[in-house]
């Protein structure tokens, strides 16, 4: 019969009470035998018990109870045939498990631990104002309606676990789980990947077969196989292919260093002032020195603090990088090549963001009241990254926060690494902080330039690619 005593245990195994084959092609019925045989520590109707074929009466109801003959998936002689047999005595077991946890728990079990806690404010976290905290400042609404907070972000600090003094005690942790009748024992024998191979090749061509030859699986019928959960299953092979072929981008903090654009008798609303050209630093190109690396105009520069590219295969954490890994690089852009995405997403499936032109005069500081500050449209910064977008944009103010999404243009990538001539560049975009090439920056004016000037290509005309990434200039 089953068992003498039922043991109890804490551990639940999910499985599913539908099985395989025994030669008999019939569907079997639950039938209850005369022999019982009692049950330790359970109640009256749970106090007998009776198995009939794989079915087992308990607690004035029938449940799955399958042999594990049932279920050898393999030979039962030869080299193999020690790992079908402990799998068989795994499916009968956890299908067992699973058929008595149905019946309810039997009691509680309490374990108490303790450990080491604190009150007070023991811990701190200072953010800078975003979307979700109030402005301390004044707030003032232009002619597009859109309310905008005027002056510097504020900071804010919150204390965990509480205020007040620091203080550290132990404290005890009361856990209480439901305890269920188990089957007894459990199997000894264990199993291993490799033996476990022909096991699921087994268990995949008997669930394809029953699955075509049934619409509905019934439990109990003993052609329907269970899977061996208990088999540890080998790593999941994916198509052999170059991964500089299929890879995407993983940049860190980005900062994208410009010339500035101004306009001037612009209508904020109608967007309809003149462009004028950034002043010249000499008879030619623009130039500007930051932490030695010398940027000329017309290129914009982008500086990652980290950037490296992986595999785009989903379903597995990707180990194999294209190329390697950088810290603090820059590279080199022509101002029109740049593009922005509003409302983009990154993340394991990314939303990919609406692309619009990258437009540098929105960054020009405007005098409003008794501060200075970019006018960025509400459109675009809606779109940015400091809003969340995830379920619908959640800003409901224009702060002096934005954070543009950029998108890494086309081949340039290859200044950093010469293998990144494939990757996605809209998977994993960088928001950036934008710098401009005025004020405190050290500038020196170049040469005579000719009529027609060929773009510089180098990423970092001075140092390499290999450049520390600057500190922001405050407007």
């Amino acid at each position: 019969m089953w068992l003498g005593v039922a043991f109890l245990f804490l551990r639940a195994v999910a499985a599913n009470p539908v099985i395989p084959r025994d030669g008999s092609s019939s569907t079997p019925t639950p039938t209850i035998s005369s022999s019982s045989t009692p049950i330790a520590g359970s109640s009256d109707a749970c106090a007998t018990s009776s198995t009939s074929s794989q079915w087992l009466s308990i607690c004035d109801t029938t449940i799955f109870w399958p042999t594990s003959t049932n279920y050898y998936y393999g030979p039962t002689t030869g080299p193999g045939a020690s790992a079908v047999s402990c799998n068989a005595e795994w499916v009968e077991y956890n299908e067992r498990v699973s058929g008595l946890e149905s019946l309810g728990a039997t009691s509680t079990a309490t374990v108490y631990s303790s450990y080491l806690t604190s009150a007070g404010a023991c811990h701190t976290n200072i953010w800078g104002e975003g979307w979700s905290d109030p402005h301390a400042g004044p707030v003032t609404t232009l002619c597009d309606g859109i309310p905008r907070a005027l002056g510097p972000r504020e900071s804010f600090t919150s204390y965990w676990p509480g205020t007040g003094p620091c203080s550290s005690f132990m404290a005890t942790e009361t856990t209480t789980t439901l305890v269920y009748r188990s089957p007894a024992p459990s199997p000894s024998c264990e199993l291993n990947t490799q033996d476990c191979i022909p096991i699921w090749q087994t268990y995949t061509s008997l669930s394809k077969a029953y699955t075509s030859s049934v619409t509905t699986s019934i439990p109990g019928d003993t052609n329907s196989p269970i899977r061996p959960e208990s088999c540890p299953t080998t790593t999941r092979s994916y198509p052999d292919r170059d991964v500089c072929t299929y890879c995407h981008y993983l940049p860190d903090t980005a900062t994208l260093f410009y010339w500035p654009v101004t306009t001037t008798s612009g209508d904020l609303c109608l967007q309809n002032g003149s462009t004028v050209p950034a002043t010249p630093t000499g008879d030619g190109p623009n130039t500007a020195v930051v932490n030695g690396n010398t940027f000329v105009s017309p290129s914009i520069y982008v500086s990652f603090t980290s950037i490296y590219a992986r595999g785009n295969w989903r379903n597995h954490r990707a180990t194999t990088g294209c190329g390697g890994d950088y810290e603090n690089v820059i590279i080199s852009v022509h101002p029109t090549a740049v593009s922005s995405y509003r409302s983009h997403i990154n993340s394991k499936y990314p939303t990919i963001g609406t692309v619009y032109p990258f437009e540098f005069d929105e960054f020009q500081p405007h005098e409003v009241g008794n501060y200075t500050m970019p006018l960025i449209p509400w459109d675009k910064y809606s779109g940015g990254s400091q809003c969340p977008f995830r379920g619908g944009n959640k800003c409901t103010m224009i702060r002096d926060d934005y954070l543009p999404w950029m998108e890494i243009p086309d081949g340039v990538m290859t200044q950093i690494d010469p293998r990144w001539t494939a990757c996605d560049r809209s998977w994993f975009i960088p928001p950036v902080s934008m710098v401009p090439l005025v004020g405190n920056l050290e500038s020196v004016p170049t040469g005579v330039a000719e009529a027609s000037v060929p773009m510089p290509t180098p990423a970092v005309p001075e140092s390499g690619v290999a450049a520390p990434t600057p500190e922001a200039t405050e407007w």
